[in-house]
């Protein structure tokens, strides 16, 4: 109940701030693009904008959202309350998550139609966004301004986003598989090439131990840089 109640407060949060009126511009954006484009190149496109846009925005997203509620204290009212980090991660991630995927799919189904891999590619998007959204969320709580998240961010970024070169036809190696936009890639063009057995089990397991990793992380990184800066321990 209160894990609900905090997503649907995150929602309104970002209506307030006008996330989704600029996904709402983006997304319109995005479908004349690929609607006008060839087949041929326009499944190439729409998996680079899938990827980077609807997906990988929530790690932006998070940094103004965590950086906004620190410059305005917020953190020392809300934590003194049952409210647990925990919580609070889950519930941003999930809500930023929500407004991915869904754009993902106007997007998608609009540019190409229905394909029986939509699933896989629905799930494709979901577990990257919630990689990415946690990642942002953990660099956002370790800075104290939002040009120092930037800078940071793209440090972060360019590591976790070199696979789209493969894509792109620029350059391949074997060691991308080690990087989870790898299987994020390879599950969001399913649509366009369907994954085998082996490849979809590489996938969706490569991105859930990234996620895995992606929490623990953010939630150590909450916790030294929010719970105890404000004096009150680690709340259980």
């Amino acid at each position: 109940m209160r894990l609900r109640s905090a997503m649907m407060y995150d929602m309104k949060l970002q209506i307030r701030h006008g996330f989704y009126y600029a996904y709402v511009l983006i997304a319109a954006a995005y479908i004349v693009l690929l609607r006008s484009l060839p087949l041929d190149i326009r499944e190439t496109v729409g998996t680079v904008i899938t990827f980077s846009d609807p997906s990988v925005l929530g790690f932006f997203f998070i940094g103004g959202l965590v950086l906004l509620e620190k410059g305005q204290n917020i953190y020392d009212n809300l934590f003194v309350t049952p409210y647990k980090p925990e919580e609070y991660i889950i519930s941003k991630t999930l809500s930023l998550t929500l407004l991915s995927v869904v754009t993902s799919c106007i997007i998608h189904l609009s540019a190409f139609g229905l394909h029986p891999n939509l699933f896989l590619f629905l799930l494709g998007v979901t577990m990257t966004s919630i990689f990415f959204t946690l990642l942002g969320l953990g660099l956002a709580v370790r800075c104290q301004t939002l040009n120092g998240f930037f800078l940071m961010s793209t440090v972060y970024t360019f590591v976790f986003v070199l696979p789209l070169v493969d894509v792109i036809g620029v350059w391949t190696t074997p060691l991308f598989y080690f990087i989870p936009a790898k299987a994020s890639l390879m599950m969001i063009q399913s649509p366009f090439n369907p994954l085998g057995t082996g490849q979809m089990i590489y996938a969706i397991g490569t991105l859930t131990a990234w996620i895995g990793i992606a929490w623990m992380w953010t939630r150590f990184s909450f916790r030294k840089f929010i719970t105890l800066q404000m004096g009150g321990g680690d709340p259980q």
